[in-house]
């Protein structure tokens, strides 16, 4: 039977993706794992691999189009079979009509290219979601704007519709008329990414959450952070004070496993690894990387992750495998003089760390008045997977470890 390679869903965030390169080409054998085309989706580049033994009897999407997930992209045929009613290739006036049924490799009702006609939306581009959700909510699509490529209505714009005025609409305050609203410079329309981000830290503000915050003395992390200047010289990295946050919350998060956990449903998925998601704010979005493992990392070890995945964001080479299965998230303003701050939950993680800037300054300790590097950590957790106690225990147990960090040094 011929097999169907379609256009996977990527993270929850995913709707549609662009074919940017084709790898192999009609004619070609491939096996079972090959990478047969490149996706870009929310600027996140991947593969798309075969899922079985074959030769790539058909490409359904030529490069530079975006389709919906679930889109078919191609077709294989084993040894023996016949290349008949293979679907044609798409083409931008086909984007938009009906799919003919094709047999055994057509285009199911769940697998329509993107904008495939349907009676209650004409010819308009809808992805498939976006249409289950408008009949859900019970949306006329007729009256949502699509902000997607070229006007294609997406799950946020439904959403939005069901809210309020559409995404990317000028929002007035009630106490005046629009006309008489003050000039606008600029606006800026909730698309692609920022899109994302939006809905989701939507969904966030759901969630029963509680955010604890503590002082550290992170005194010792400082001279440790010197200290390991000379020491990584000869790995040619510089330590940043990030390095050593990431690397005591990986360690308490061992020590604390129930922290270390999805909220899935209807149970708390306690999970073996530490994958230590850490934020990256950039022009236009905020990307959350993940270090995969980091629980049986060193620090140096930990700091070799954030420089490689930092290299593959300056120069939009991220993968989508370096964005899948945090854990638990560290997200850090001290570089904008940030002091302390209540960071928002991205589920199904149960926890994510705040952290403010270092600031020196007089404090008691052993009795005395002494100038000591102090630093605002703050935890926000789903208080729904975990309590305040245990939530303290591991908030505790990051400000201990950059207390007395000489299991820091390489």
């Amino acid at each position: 039977m011929p097999t169907r390679v379609l256009l996977p869903q990527w993270g929850m965030g995913m709707n549609d993706g662009t074919i940017v390169k084709w790898l192999k080409r009609e004619g070609d054998a491939v096996a079972e794992g090959d990478p047969l085309c490149e996706v870009e989706s929310a600027k996140v580049n991947s593969e798309v691999e075969s899922p079985g033994v074959g030769t790539l009897a058909r490409i359904v999407v030529p490069e530079g189009m975006t389709v919906d997930t679930g889109t078919l992209l191609a077709v294989l045929l084993a040894e023996g079979e016949e290349t008949v009613d293979l679907p044609e290739p798409m083409t931008d006036a086909k984007a938009s009509a009906p799919v003919p049924s094709t047999g055994g490799v057509g285009v199911s009702a769940a697998n329509r290219p993107a904008g495939h006609k349907d009676p209650a939306a004409g010819r308009r581009q809808i992805t498939p979601i976006a249409r289950k959700i408008a009949h859900d909510l019970r949306i006329d699509l007729e009256t949502v704007t699509g902000s997607g490529p070229g006007g294609r209505i997406l799950e946020e714009d439904v959403r939005a519709a069901a809210a309020g005025p559409p995404i990317g609409a000028p929002v007035f305050s009630p106490s005046y008329p629009a006309e008489d609203g003050p000039p606008v410079a600029e606006t800026i329309p909730l698309t692609g990414l920022r899109a994302t981000i939006s809905r989701r830290m939507t969904e966030s503000g759901a969630i029963p959450t509680v955010t604890l915050t503590t002082e550290a003395d992170v005194t010792e992390a400082v001279a440790m952070q010197r200290q390991l200047v000379g020491e990584w010289r000869a790995h040619r990295l510089r330590p940043q004070f990030q390095d050593l946050a990431l690397a005591a919350t990986a360690r308490a998060l061992t020590d604390h496993p129930r922290m270390n956990a999805h909220f899935a449903g209807d149970e708390i998925r306690i999970l073996a690894d530490v994958n230590l998601a850490f934020a990256v704010a950039m022009p236009d979005a905020l990307i959350v990387p993940v270090i995969h493992g980091a629980g049986g990392m060193t620090t140096l070890d930990i700091a070799r992750r954030v420089r490689e995945v930092m290299s593959r964001v300056k120069s939009n080479e991220l993968h989508v495998d370096d964005m899948r299965h945090g854990t638990f998230s560290v997200t850090n303003l001290g570089s904008a003089n940030v002091d302390a701050f209540d960071p928002l939950l991205d589920p199904p993680q149960v926890g994510i760390l705040g952290v403010g800037r270092v600031v020196q300054k007089p404090v008691v300790f052993e009795g005395e008045i002494v100038p000591r590097s102090m630093c605002f950590l703050s935890l926000t957790f789903d208080h729904r997977a975990v309590d305040g106690y245990p939530a303290g225990e591991l908030l505790r147990g990051i400000a201990a470890n950059l207390a007395a960090p000489g299991w820091m040094a390489s």
